[in-house]
């Protein structure tokens, strides 16, 4: 995290992150019996993204026990958590994307 986040947005992200995690493995594995090279790309990504998150999650849980934050039961809304969901890929995903723009670019 660039910023230090609220006990609030820990709470928010210790409940969704694994979410967003069952969503990324279970789109791996529908393309991941496919022979076409495309989709092949979109798993590795996925894998790439899986990782991400993963390390995200271990990182909102660290902080979590630092700062003394029990798990507790957090009202969102099913839009609102989807949009959380949708944000945190599509920010992995465009960061993924600058990465390989930038790495082919000093080719």
């Amino acid at each position: 995290m660039n910023r230090t986040a609220t006990n609030e947005e820990l709470l928010r992200d210790s409940v969704l992150l694994p979410h967003a995690l069952t969503l990324v493995e279970e789109e791996a594995g529908t393309i991941s019996t496919s022979r076409d090279l495309i989709r092949r790309l979109h798993i590795v990504a996925a894998k790439v993204i899986h990782v991400r998150l993963t390390n995200e999650l271990a990182g909102v849980r660290k902080e979590m026990r630092q700062r003394g934050i029990r798990a507790e039961k957090i009202d969102i809304s099913r839009e609102e958590a989807k949009a959380f969901i949708a944000e945190k890929l599509a920010r992995h995903i465009r960061d993924i994307t600058e990465k390989l723009r930038q790495q082919s670019a000093s080719k």
